[in-house]
């Protein structure tokens, strides 16, 4: 089959999915995570003995926090060694925010396909503002930030989750009519959330953290995202070049198509630039680290920047030249509820454009003790789209 045909029925299926947040479930339970196991994002590490700083700082928090480990030098130890193993979270429909890492007690929000029930996603869920696992730190505080999500927040949500699943698509419409770009700024949508739930439950604390936590949403639609791509997989003839993930581990980026959606092709990874929280600070930000790749290749994020005046002023300094046109030629037709947006990203118009995608990944201290930096605007390298199809194609590179 052409790739043009293949990728019009792959792209059919993505834009057939209807993602619901259906529940808030342990990754023990929902993915069938066994004991000392972690999950990271991005392609598998060349030596998951030996992650990169960051993944390694949420790890040895999550190893404390699952009691495999005493102390810190102690978590280091079975990392090191192999006791406790880290894997891949996409290998488990699980897509994780930069350096956060999974562990089985860790709460996920479980989105479903409407359409199809059985089809699903997990990412994180998120446990508000402050110190969090996702910036890749050893800030203890985080433990008790990781308890609180867990046995306050989650049995919370899941009550309220009792009345109904909760339609996405349309809180994103929302989110994205008030000037979101649905990665780098996902206000809007986080105060629609809020409204709904507040209808459903009275609960002071979810309430003032959703307040405070402008990106909450960010997570949900993380896995919205990887549903959507994931259709475009089931099935797909191996012609398929639509790339259904982009993401880094801190230290390689990886992306998969549709066509071979169980190959990884990786290389290098470098830093995402883009504004400070604090200008001042100095440490040097860690090579991409995250799964959120995911949205902008979906067509959100760095693709909605035309529309997201908040964001889009703050990255304008890191924009390339021409990127308001140039993003919109590597990408498919548009969703129909995001019409002005361009759709999926397609790894051969990448190559018959010569134009890199973009992603709105924010910036973290590669030294895994500095936390976040900032907003970050990411480069993708050309060679991987190039390689990715030389392989989808059967030559060897």
């Amino acid at each position: 089959m052409h790739a043009d045909d293949a990728n019009t029925r792959a792209l059919s299926r993505v834009h057939a999915v209807r993602p619901q947040w259906r529940g808030v479930v342990a990754a023990r339970d929902a993915v069938r995570l066994p004991d000392f196991t972690l999950l990271h994002a991005g392609p598998p590490f060349d030596d998951p003995r030996k992650p990169s700083a960051p993944v390694r700082s949420s790890a040895i928090l999550c190893c404390l926090y699952e009691g495999w480990a005493k102390d810190e030098a102690h978590a280091e130890r079975l990392i090191e060694q192999g006791d406790v193993r880290l894997e891949c979270a996409q290998s488990y429909g699980v897509v994780t925010p930069l350096a956060a890492v999974v562990s089985p007690r860790t709460m996920l929000v479980e989105v479903a396909d409407a359409n199809h029930p059985d089809a699903r996603a997990w990412s994180l869920l998120g446990s508000g503002a402050g110190p969090q696992i996702r910036f890749g730190s050893r800030d203890i505080r985080i433990l008790e930030r990781m308890k609180w999500r867990d046995c306050v927040l989650a049995p919370a949500l899941d009550q309220a989750l009792a009345q109904g699943p909760i339609d996405l698509l349309a809180l994103a419409r929302t989110g994205f009519d008030d000037g979101d770009d649905l990665h780098a700024r996902t206000s809007g949508a986080t105060a629609a959330l809020r409204a709904l739930l507040a209808q459903r439950r009275d609960h002071a604390d979810v309430d003032a953290m959703l307040a405070q936590t402008p990106l909450f949403f960010l997570t949900l639609w993380m896995a919205a995202c990887a549903l959507m791509l994931s259709a475009a997989s089931r099935g797909s003839p191996s012609a398929s070049t639509l790339v259904v993930a982009l993401a880094g581990n801190g230290e390689r980026v990886g992306i998969r198509l549709a066509g071979a959606p169980s190959r990884w092709l990786v290389a290098a990874a470098h830093a995402p630039e883009g504004p400070r929280l604090d200008p001042q600070q100095q440490t040097a930000a860690a090579p991409l680290t995250g799964d959120s790749g995911v949205i902008d290749a979906a067509g959100f994020g760095a693709q909605a920047l035309a529309f997201a005046r908040e964001p889009a002023q703050a990255f304008e300094p890191y924009l390339p030249a021409g990127w308001r046109d140039g993003q919109t030629r590597v990408h498919t037709g548009s969703h129909p509820v995001f019409v002005e947006l361009p759709g999926v990203l397609d790894a051969a118009r990448v190559v018959h454009e010569g134009i890199a995608p973009l992603a709105a990944i924010a910036m973290i201290g590669a030294d895994g003790c500095a936390g976040l930096l900032g907003r970050g605007l990411y480069t993708a390298p050309m060679e991987l789209f190039a390689r990715a199809l030389a392989e989808l194609s059967g030559e060897v590179v």
